[in-house]
């Protein structure tokens, strides 16, 4: 994109102001009135076509003004925007409800309800797989054979069943022998980093004798397995998208919530935007068609010892950026916070 004078810079920067505030479309003697230096409506009219010529504009057919495209946006984030902290009250209102937290199912419906309701907009958070972080402990159950449930705990808190057929018939007695020996060997190791050194020790001649270590092996062989992404994702507030004007096509709407039901679909396209620090991703920046209509402010957060986990808000490219941004870092700080205090 081409550079642009400081003229054209205000004039773009009071016109996406204008346009997240009403939504509708903005006309020059309006942008006159916010700007701070005189420049008449004419001038201003002919700098909005420069803009729109150069891609940073749209002009509706219906109207005499002008939006902002996404690469408008875009522009504005990146060099117009002012950055603003997050008011009082909603910083302790996320203080409040976030800690003291119990589990980390508590943290992630608390974040995305307080993101939805904060925002206006659709909050969410999303936990990476149990089998992405380390083990705090493992339960096996006995079931009807061949199955046994796996109950796995990992460094975060975060707990999965799994159901798993073992071609040896085991005793409950022999299971516990089996999650002990786990537990005390590996607890505090990636899920992952398990499994790999389960197979290590398996190929090991010593190891064929082992009836322990070969019970290990088939137990966490399919305990500690991915299947397919597994990220857990908590959405709320979808209903807030009804509430914008922008969004009155009908087949529109059915796209963007057969994206959020998909969840599958909506874990890949909410990791693709995930990032250092926060990330805004605009309109066509979405790597699904589904939301690409829609602006994404996310941020990235670690949790020692595990993957990181994300959390943000999805909305129209007409929110406001700049409270958005404090918003999502203020939760993702919040989270992470109260995490460690479940953790300890």
């Amino acid at each position: 994109m081409q550079a642009l004078d400081d003229r054209s810079r205000e004039v773009l920067k009071s016109l996406i102001q204008l346009h997240i505030a009403t939504g509708e479309p903005v006309g020059s003697e309006s942008v006159a009135r916010l700007m701070s230096r005189q420049v008449s409506p004419a001038t201003i009219r002919n700098i909005m076509a420069e803009l729109e010529r150069l891609g940073y504009l749209d002009h509706p057919h219906t109207s005499a003004g002008r939006m902002p495209t996404d690469e408008g946006y875009r522009f504005y984030v990146d060099s117009l925007m002012s950055h603003r902290p997050l008011p009082a009250p909603d910083a302790a209102a996320i203080e409040s409800e976030l800690r003291p937290a119990d589990s980390p199912t508590h943290v992630m419906q608390s974040a995305s309800t307080l993101l939805s309701r904060l925002s206006r907009n659709v909050g969410f958070v999303l936990a990476p797989h149990v089998a992405q972080g380390t083990l705090r402990h493992i339960d096996l159950v006995r079931l009807p054979y061949p199955r046994i449930l796996a109950v796995v705990v990992s460094g975060a808190g975060l707990v999965a069943h799994r159901v798993i057929e073992l071609e040896e018939e085991l005793t409950q007695d022999e299971l516990q022998t089996c999650a002990n020996y786990l537990n005390t060997n590996f607890a505090g190791v990636s899920l992952l980093a398990i499994r790999a050194r389960l197979v290590d020790l398996m190929q090991e001649e010593k190891a064929l004798y082992d009836s322990l270590l070969q019970r290990a092996f088939a137990v966490g062989e399919q305990a500690f397995a991915v299947d397919g992404d597994g990220s857990d994702v908590y959405l709320e507030g979808a209903s807030t998208i009804l509430e914008h004007p922008e969004f009155e096509d009908i087949s529109q709407m059915r796209e963007i919530f057969r994206t959020f039901e998909a969840k599958s679909r909506l874990v890949k396209i909410l990791n693709a935007c995930l990032g250092d620090g926060v990330r805004i991703t605009i309109g066509h920046e979405n790597p699904d068609p589904g939301l690409r209509t829609l602006a994404v402010v996310s941020a990235a957060y670690p949790v020692e010892g595990e993957a990181a986990w994300g959390v943000g808000v999805m909305g129209s490219t007409r929110m406001e950026y700049d409270r958005m941004i404090a918003l999502v870092d203020h939760v993702a700080r919040a989270v992470s916070a109260a995490l460690k205090d479940v953790r300890s």
